[in-house]
């Protein structure tokens, strides 16, 4: 049995882990599409034991389930990428400047230092049912093959979708599900687009496609993602 430990640099509330960082970690424990489900808020700086199940991993905090990963499917229209100029325009309108209960999140914190964090800050798009932000990669963010790791741009699919449904939900969303894969490659230093879009709301679940594109306008990663609304989130 292996053991995995989420440092606080990967938080998204303020006890514990960034959805959009153990959904890329995890996936990287599976060839193709990857489905995580998670079934608490993981803990930080806390040993979780990975084990291995019939279909993939779970992890757990002691007895309790905090996740589980296996091989998984979806299908998803990208909608074309906004122009630069209308993605620049768009993360200058991006709510959580001010609006945000995680300003310390690993991915969308405004607070989180250039190099420590992703700052992926998804703003609306000017007639478009999309929000869309520029994301230049940080050295920090690399592998030993000189290129951004699978998790990070994992990770980048994450709370753009949340901030796709802002103001047409009443309280905060924790990520519930991702289902997502990476199919290319980034360099530190290179200008990619991130955007999201919702797609439909079932009850207290609302669902949101979302994206990275590279600097030359392909797709590198695309998920669908369950968001859950919740009173709060801090």
């Amino acid at each position: 049995m292996q053991e995995i430990v989420i440092e606080e640099r990967f938080r998204g509330p303020s006890k514990s882990a960034n959805g959009g960082y153990i959904t890329g970690l995890l996936s990287e424990l599976i060839d193709g599409p990857a489905e995580i489900t998670l079934k608490a808020p993981p803990p930080l700086e806390t040993p979780l034991a990975l084990v291995p199940t019939d279909a993939g991993y779970e992890v757990r905090h002691g007895d309790r389930p905090v996740a589980v990963v296996r091989p998984g499917a979806y299908e998803l229209e990208v909608p074309a990428a906004p122009s630069p100029d209308a993605v620049d325009a768009a993360t200058a309108r991006y709510n959580g400047r001010t609006g945000s209960p995680v300003p310390h999140c690993f991915v969308c914190g405004v607070e989180r230092a250039e190099g420590d964090a992703l700052r992926i800050f998804t703003g609306p798009v000017e007639d478009r049912d999309l929000v869309a932000a520029p994301w230049v990669p940080a050295e920090s963010l690399t592998g030993a093959d000189g290129q951004v790791m699978d998790r990070y741009v994992f990770a980048a699919l994450d709370c753009p979708g949340a901030w796709a449904w802002y103001g047409q939900t009443a309280g905060s969303m924790l990520l519930g599900r991702m289902v997502g894969q990476v199919t290319g490659k980034v360099r530190p230093g290179e200008r990619c687009t991130v955007m999201a879009w919702p797609i439909r709301m079932e009850g207290r679940k609302a669902y949101a496609g979302s994206a990275v594109l590279d600097s030359g306008g392909a797709v590198v990663a695309s998920g669908l993602a369950t968001w859950i609304a919740v009173d709060n989130v801090s």
